[in-house]
């Protein structure tokens, strides 16, 4: 049976996909094959997208970000699994074990239960081997794509042996042996046998492994299997776990890097993050290290907790992401983290939990959050972290509707900048110019645009400045938006450096989208273009990303209906759209209760296909954008 296009992409048949988007000749084919191959490229397992394949897909036409997404390394602790289908389909897909400490995958795996208990006791095996850090129990195996395999229900106790070598493995610091692929089932240290056999040697053949590793008890079978399908592929058998470890992991850990040298090469990672959508790659990274931390350094183990939480977040779920900050906030004040803890993680789990408290619509809670970490900050004379502090403070002053508390603070933030680091001010005066646009101050707003525009020219032309002028001119597009001023805002959005992100990162892409399409369907002659820039957000930015992600593309979609149905532009065509764009506003923490009437009108006059009430549009978008 020929592979479908949605089974290559549970697969990570990356060159399936390609393949099949090469042969689409017809539009309508096309569009679906470049659909699935993006979505392909965004689930395949982390290190096995080359740079011949990236290059292949942008000649396709899929949008830079994706590839760019699929640009990461794999996880040395990460297990290559056969896994075996409906239909006589098999495919390999890493698994890793991962440090779970609040809960947050205790229900959101896709093994059935008595594959559950057979990696919890592979893991436990493993800590009898190799102690851990942490406790075991808090350990679960995961797919490294998750959501991959989301849909899937994996049976039996074949995942044993390769949980039980992540797990060793992440432990001990000794990586995963390269072109290796593994299945066993385990009972006390022995490796037993497992079924399928015949599918798991072609999968394993198809995915090009170098060595497939089966119980002892079945090699005989795999390899005459393996010289039956001409593959050049060693099949070695292990009949315990020393044999498992031998042939499963390298020989030599190497010597583990301090682990201040390993939190710092984290941060450099995360800053990486909206590069792309490189979030769930650093999700795991960050879990990988919280679990292997010395128990003794509180103050690393805070701030991975809280990296770890913001990429929760930005994986669109803030309320796993209070949960891990609550952690953070439970060995803050512990005996060990009163004496352990300095101001500088402190300061920054106080700004994490004051963001993500903003995206649940916590707006009390956020607020004394944020001014708590700028009081840290201040008290502590830690400027750097002040500056981002207030920033924190001005951002969710403005998500609450207080444009004047945020002026105020990004304005101090700004002092802070001008004496601490003069020459890296645009950011910040961004976030002011914005600010002063809700406040309905044109000249203060401009005058801000106006020296970050200055500090921009005096920086040279380099991918970092022409990045840092798309988010300012951004800013003042949606601070002329909001002040009326269409035609002005088209002109400052409508240049070569704002047309890169529309295509590019999805941030600032989204919100310049947002912005130059709602000017242009304010002025003559621009209305179509506006429409289209705003309706095509979840093609170029939307696909197959975390929801909250996708809900920032799908709002542009909703901004697109309330300026059709402003200008009479309304149609059947419209109301689909934003049938599918309603779906994606989120429902965690407070927010449903802030959105909930709203939801309701809009939703009942889309289900008619009639354009939704004015008002009940607005109040929707004006909720939907303080998420945003």
């Amino acid at each position: 049976m020929a592979p479908t296009a949605e089974w290559a992409v549970i697969a990570g048949r990356v060159d399936v996909l390609l393949d099949r988007a090469r042969a689409a000749t017809r539009i309508a084919e096309r569009r679906f094959a470049l659909d699935a191959l993006a979505r392909g490229l965004l689930l395949a397992d982390p290190g096995t997208i080359d740079a011949a394949t990236r290059e292949a897909a942008l000649a396709l036409r899929v949008d830079p970000s994706t590839v760019s997404a699929a640009h990461a390394s794999r996880l040395p602790h990460a297990v290559p699994v056969p896994l075996v289908a409906g239909d006589d389909l098999a495919f390999v897909r890493q698994v890793l074990v991962v440090f779970d400490p609040v809960g947050l995958l205790a229900d959101g795996d896709p093994l059935e239960p008595g594959a559950r208990r057979a990696v919890a006791r592979a893991i436990d095996r493993a800590a009898l081997r190799t102690p851990p850090t942490s406790d075991p129990a808090l350990h679960r195996l995961v797919a490294a794509r998750p959501r991959a395999l989301a849909a899937a229900r994996v049976e039996g106790p074949s995942l044993a042996a390769a949980a039980y070598l992540s797990a060793v493995s992440l432990w001990t610091g000794r990586a995963i042996r390269d072109g290796v692929v593994v299945t066993g089932a385990l009972e006390g240290d022995a490796v037993v046998s497992v079924g399928a056999m015949p599918e798991k040697v072609r999968a394993a053949r198809d995915h090009g492994a170098e060595r497939l590793l089966v119980p002892a008890a079945d090699a005989a079978v795999a390899a005459q299997v393996a010289a039956h399908l001409g593959a050049t592929l060693e099949v070695v058998g292990v009949a315990d776990l020393a044999a498992l470890e031998a042939h499963g992991l390298a020989a030599d850990g190497g010597r583990r890097a301090s682990p201040e040298r390993e939190v710092a090469d984290a941060r450099r990672e995360f800053s990486t993050g909206w590069r792309g959508f490189r979030w769930p790659t650093i999700q795991a990274s960050l879990s990988r290290l919280s679990g292997t931390l010395p128990a003794g350094r509180v103050d690393l183990r805070v701030e991975v907790l809280c990296r770890l939480a913001a990429a929760q977040r930005h994986l669109g779920d803030p309320v796993g992401a209070l949960a891990l900050l609550d952690e953070a906030h439970a060995i803050v004040r512990s005996p060990e983290g009163e004496a352990g803890v300095p101001d500088d993680p402190l300061a920054y789990l106080l700004q994490q939990t004051a963001m993500t408290d903003k995206q649940l619509c916590r707006f009390a809670e956020a607020r004394r959050a944020a001014r708590d970490a700028a009081e840290v900050a201040r008290r502590a004379r830690l400027r750097g972290v002040l500056i981002k502090a207030l920033g924190v403070v001005g951002l969710v002053a403005l998500a609450d509707g207080d444009p004047k508390a945020a002026i105020e603070a990004f304005e101090e933030s700004l002092a802070v900048t001008l004496a601490f680091d003069p020459h890296r001010t645009a950011r910040t005066r961004a976030y002011l110019i914005e600010a002063h646009g809700a406040a309905g101050n044109h000249a203060a707003a401009a005058a801000q645009l106006d020296a970050a525009m200055e500090e921009l020219e005096a920086s040279g032309d380099d991918e970092g400045r022409r990045a840092t002028e798309s988010w300012v001119r951004t800013s003042w597009g949606g601070a002329l938006h909001a002040l009326g001023r269409a035609a002005d805002a088209v002109a400052a959005l409508d240049v070569p450096s704002v047309h890169a992100s529309l295509e590019g990162e999805p941030l600032p892409g989204l919100i310049a989208r947002r912005w130059l399409g709602l000017a242009l369907t304010e002025t003559d002659g621009g209305a179509a273009r506006g429409y289209e820039l705003l309706a095509a957000s979840p093609v170029v930015h939307g696909r197959a990303l975390a929801p909250h992600l996708s809900f920032l593309a799908h709002l542009n979609v909703l901004f697109e209906a309330a300026a059709r149905a402003a200008q009479g532009a309304w149609g059947p065509d419209v109301a689909g759209r934003a049938v599918r764009a309603l779906e994606q506003v989120p429902s965690y923490g407070l927010v449903d209760r802030a959105v909930r009437d709203a939801h309701r009108v809009v939703g009942a006059a889309l289900e008619r296909g009639d354009a939704p009430p004015d008002a009940a549009l607005a109040t929707l978008l004006a909720q939907c954008r303080r998420l945003a």
